[in-house]
């Protein structure tokens, strides 16, 4: 009966939290991409990155983090797999080691999977020139592609509640 307390105690603190903070945001954590699984803090507006794809199925422009004409790119993978990707100088994401060039989406640039640094969800790619080192190339030659489905807007964030597993039936 106390932890069913103490969780209910710790909502109600954690919804006047969310409440203190929706009426005090600083301009730089208004607009953020979020992991859609977790609610870490992957990317912001001024990560944004313009890497066209001669590959890509479809290319259009939207407003993302009130930023207009971000560019978002319709892929497919040799699975037959469709990713809505937006690609970003660099993100809050765990880039794997292993580097890949088949079936890049970007000629002359490898790739590795990208996961988010909390639930380890995979989020998309980093992509890097092939033969990329840290001797003849600077981490502003990489990029990171993040399929859209996988992010939250945080001003969407509003409208999700998580319960406590106590309170589940």
């Amino acid at each position: 009966m106390f932890f069913k307390a103490a969780s209910f105690i710790l909502v109600l603190n954690l919804i006047r939290l969310s409440f203190i903070n929706c009426t005090n945001h600083d301009d730089d954590t208004i607009d953020s991409f979020l992991c859609r699984k977790c609610g870490e803090t992957i990317a912001n507006p001024k990560q944004f990155a313009h890497h066209q794809s001669p590959l890509a199925l479809k290319c259009w422009n939207e407003t993302l983090l009130n930023i207009p004409k971000v560019k978002i790119q319709l892929f497919q993978n040799p699975q037959k797999m469709q990713f809505n990707v937006v690609t970003f100088s660099t993100a809050n994401v765990y880039a794997h080691e292993q580097a890949f060039s088949e079936a890049s989406w970007f000629p002359g640039y490898v790739w590795r999977i990208t996961t988010c640094p909390r639930c380890h969800s995979h989020l998309g790619w980093k992509f890097q020139p092939v033969n990329f080192n840290h001797v003849t190339h600077t981490e502003h030659e990489t990029f990171v592609g993040i399929i859209l489905d996988r992010l939250l807007e945080n001003k969407h964030t509003d409208s999700v509640l998580l319960v406590p597993d106590s309170y589940k039936s």
